[in-house]
């Protein structure tokens, strides 16, 4: 296992993969000794870890030759919550400087720190936009953005988002993880991630996998970025974007892919907001999908990605 010692003392589990010499199944286009000189960030979402990843990773590393780093969030996955030593309360300062500080230390480490993209999920969206606002290192090789069912900007109900999820809501979830049938709640509620209702078909096995990728998360670290992920975004992403108005060359390319039945973040609230604030953004709306896209519609996802990050990689090889 990869570990990073956040500067508390808490130990960040991630993965780092490289392209393998022999893969199993290359890409036509490409020989076995290719790399791709972009390197692909994975920020998972609540309440999962970077496993929810699995299916986007392994052909990104061995068919496409990507690079990948995919961290768990602190209190989640492998990652430790807080130690003696954490300072004050954990907020998504502490989750976006873990990501920084994590990500300085991966990529200095190459003997040419090379350029990335994120591809976010969820409060990984907000994650990564507030990582890159924090580290100049990371806004000089950051080359763009994928956000899968954005969380973004406005997590909960407000003045100018009356579509949002109510604090209620968001209270009712806190209140039903709590009590005593909180793994039941979990069984029950993972399905609805994936909107089966709507006919995508995952396996009974798989959501097992993901109810314990639930499971896993550290149960104050549950609670808690329950209530830090309803940070509103509003303000982040205006600065980014006035960063690329102002001036062409701070123009990080964005990616939005969003479910029409994200029953968790609306698209009328979430992705059709982030792409009116970031008017050079792409945005793919996929019929039937929910917030779990990047499972139930991952060969989908994942050429969408790819026609996002190739020509990206191509102009860094030039």
């Amino acid at each position: 296992m990869a570990i990073f010692t956040a500067s508390d003392g808490a130990r960040l589990f991630y993965r780092y993969y490289t392209p393998s010499t022999s893969p199993h199944r290359p890409a036509t286009n490409t020989k076995p000794t290719d790399r791709q000189p972009l390197t692909v960030v994975f920020l998972h979402g609540w309440p999962l870890s970077s496993r929810m990843f699995d299916q986007l990773i392994v052909p990104l590393v061995e068919t496409y030759r990507f690079p990948v780093i995919a961290p768990d969030r602190r209190g989640f996955g492998n990652s430790d919550w807080t130690t003696p030593d954490t300072p004050g309360d954990v907020t998504f300062d502490t989750f976006s400087h873990d990501a920084v500080a994590l990500l300085e230390h991966v990529l200095q480490k190459q003997p040419d720190p090379g350029p990335f993209v994120f591809v976010a999920s969820s409060m990984g969206t907000a994650e990564s936009v507030l990582a890159h606002a924090a580290s100049s290192f990371l806004r000089e090789h950051c080359r763009g953005f994928v956000w899968l069912g954005a969380s973004m900007p406005y997590p909960v109900r407000c003045a100018e988002c009356p579509d949002a999820s109510s604090p209620e809501r968001w209270e009712a979830i806190i209140e039903a993880f709590r009590g005593a049938g909180g793994k039941e709640f979990v069984a029950e509620q993972v399905p609805g991630i994936f909107r089966l209702d709507m006919g995508n078909q995952v396996g009974a096995r798989t959501l097992k996998f993901f109810e314990g990728l639930v499971g896993q998360a550290d149960p104050v670290a549950l609670e808690r970025t329950a209530v830090i992920l309803q940070k509103n975004m509003a303000a982040e992403l205006r600065q980014l974007a006035e960063a690329g108005i102002a001036d062409e060359k701070d123009r990080v390319p964005v990616l939005i892919i969003h479910g029409e039945e994200d029953a968790g973040m609306p698209l009328d609230a979430s992705a059709v907001l982030v792409h009116q604030l970031i008017p050079w953004s792409q945005l793919k709306v996929y019929e039937k999908a929910g917030h779990g896209l990047y499972l139930t519609h991952d060969k989908r996802v994942l050429e969408d990605m790819l026609a996002f990050l190739e020509p990206i990689a191509a102009k860094e090889r030039q």
